[in-house]
């Protein structure tokens, strides 16, 4: 029987985890038709975590300035440094580095405990919730809002315009181009007023922040606001509420983290490993190359599977299993290379700080598997509904 896997599929996103490592042994480098195709015919996708890290690394060959995301014109997109190589990349990229720095993630803190703590209250006497809409998409819309000092009042306008863009199956849909638009011109508003005023959000420091002693243009200023908008709700969305499912899945790593805090470095990391949050996401090749003994030709589109990378058995021992103890550092969520995740420190603080205030208010849960449901693979492994029970908890 002849091997199938097609990550934009229903079917697979449930358990992908089988397929992954089918691919790994039999088909480390495997080519789909995209049916129908737009801009590419056909992409290849890379499951080993050798093969990924090394894609990763080389930007020369595998280069993102024809997107990220498969068969998809990120001519249709606004631009962002997601979609940049050097230089222009690195420029763009010191100055969030610049601002978005170790105290100002930390001193956010207290204010995403809070929001966590309110919402959990509002469920805990009943016993049940879905996690997803009554608590995980709540948070990352959040902290955006508090780091670059948006109006609460606009939230679900936000999370809206994130889930209609990066939420679905097709980017650059009516509906997603819609959302693109109406975001773009609210970005480009926003950067007209705050040059009107000085404050230390993250938009007005960038606004202030410099290139080669040259000021950035209100349009890369607004990019930076999207891009912001963009990576810091979606992917922090799913990376809480898949959290919740593995810990729903084994009561007794749930158990350990509870009884022993000490460990939460540890169980985060794994938590981040073993449901990585962003699944897979696209390079174009810029010359010919080999990998793991195929030759990949210049110009085609490559999916680089993270999620299979973080369950590749030549790197972690028993990686289908959940394991609080291990040790798992270096693993591929928040990808690696020039491209690695700059908000990592904000979504590992709102991911550990969520679980920490359930775990802390409603103890031991139960996930429904039958009423989970799946809205995506990759990019981001999307969770529409997770219902979750436990013990009621008077308010």
């Amino acid at each position: 029987m002849s091997f199938e896997f097609d990550p934009f599929d229903p079917q697979y996103w449930e358990n992908p985890y089988p397929y992954y490592t089918e691919m790994r042994h039999d088909h480390p480098v495997y080519q789909h038709k995209n049916e129908p195709a737009r801009l590419w015919p056909h992409y290849w996708m890379i499951s080993r975590a050798k093969d990924v890290n090394d894609a990763l690394f080389d930007w020369k060959t595998f280069t993102s300035e024809t997107g990220t995301l498969i068969d998809t014109d990120a001519k249709l997109l606004p631009e962002t440094m997601f979609h940049m190589d050097p230089p222009r990349h690195d420029q763009l990229r010191s100055i969030l580095s610049r601002v978005l720095t170790t105290s100002r993630v930390a001193s956010i803190e207290p204010i995403v405990r809070k929001q966590a703590q309110d919402l959990v209250d509002a469920f805990k006497a009943r016993g049940s919730a879905d996690v997803v809409t009554e608590f995980a998409r709540s948070i990352p819309t959040m902290t955006m809002c508090t780091l670059m000092n948006l109006p609460w009042g606009e939230h679900e306008k936000f999370l809206k315009w994130n889930l209609d863009t990066l939420g679905g199956a097709d980017f650059t849909s009516e509906a997603s181009l819609k959302a693109w638009g109406e975001m773009d011109a609210y970005w480009k508003e926003l950067v007209v007023e705050r040059r009107k005023t000085e404050s230390n959000d993250l938009v007005s420091m960038i606004i202030n922040a410099q290139v080669e002693g040259e000021n950035l243009t209100d349009a890369e200023i607004s990019g930076f606001c999207g891009l912001l908008h963009d990576a810091s709700q979606n992917t922090t969305i799913n990376m809480i509420c898949n959290a919740i499912i593995s810990l729903g899945r084994y009561p007794d790593q749930q158990r350990k983290l509870r009884e022993n805090p000490d460990i939460w470095r540890t169980g985060l990391e794994e938590l981040l490993r073993f449901e990585s949050p962003v699944q897979g996401l696209a390079r174009s090749t810029t010359r010919d190359v080999e990998v793991s003994g195929v030759t990949i030709p210049k110009g085609d589109q490559v999916l680089l599977l993270y999620g299979s990378a973080n369950h590749d058995e030549t790197v972690y021992e028993n990686p289908d299993v959940l394991d609080v103890d291990r040790t798992a550092k270096a693993h591929w969520t928040f990808g690696h290379g020039i491209h690695h995740c700059l908000g990592n420190a904000v979504a590992r603080l709102e991911t550990r700080v969520s679980l920490q205030v359930l775990l802390e208010s409603i103890g031991e849960w139960s996930i429904d598997d039958s009423a989970i449901v799946r809205g995506q693979l990759v990019p981001t492994r999307g969770v529409n509904a997770a219902p979750i029970t436990f013990e009621p908890v008077a308010a």
